[in-house]
């Protein structure tokens, strides 16, 4: 874990929409250590919650979570223009193309990788929609 020492505190707020209750902690308390506060989410429902509150600075999405699509979480994120980075076991295909811009990690992915995507995407910015 020394390489999440080069990170520096974000102090965002973090939304991670994932069910695997094994693979979640680990991948928040990776992402507090390189300076979030991580909201875990286990449905599509709970991740709306954490975005109507208005406090996500970021997002970490499994496209398929409980059966069901992030693809409503991630509209809504978008249109907030809250960057986010998408995490599955499933395929890039599965995406929307408005949502393509988007980083896609395949699990298992390298965390430094997907830390330095959110951050690259907090740089960049939303596309704007249309």
């Amino acid at each position: 874990m020394n390489s999440l020492q080069a990170f520096p505190a974000v102090h965002g707020n973090i939304l991670v929409l994932e069910d695997d209750a094994d693979f979640a902690p680990l991948l928040s308390e990776v992402l507090s250590m390189a300076g979030y506060d991580v909201c875990w989410a286990r449905s599509t429902p709970e991740a709306m919650g954490y975005i109507r509150d208005g406090c996500v600075a970021a997002a970490v999405l499994d496209w398929r979570v409980l059966g069901d699509s992030a693809e409503d979480v991630a509209d809504r994120l978008r249109l907030a223009r809250v960057p986010y980075v998408i995490a599955s076991g499933g395929s890039p295909a599965q995406v929307p193309e408005r949502h393509r811009w988007a980083p896609f990690f395949a699990k298992p992915f390298r965390i430094t990788a997907l830390i330095n995507a959110v951050e690259e995407c907090r740089s960049a910015g939303v596309p704007a929609s249309g």
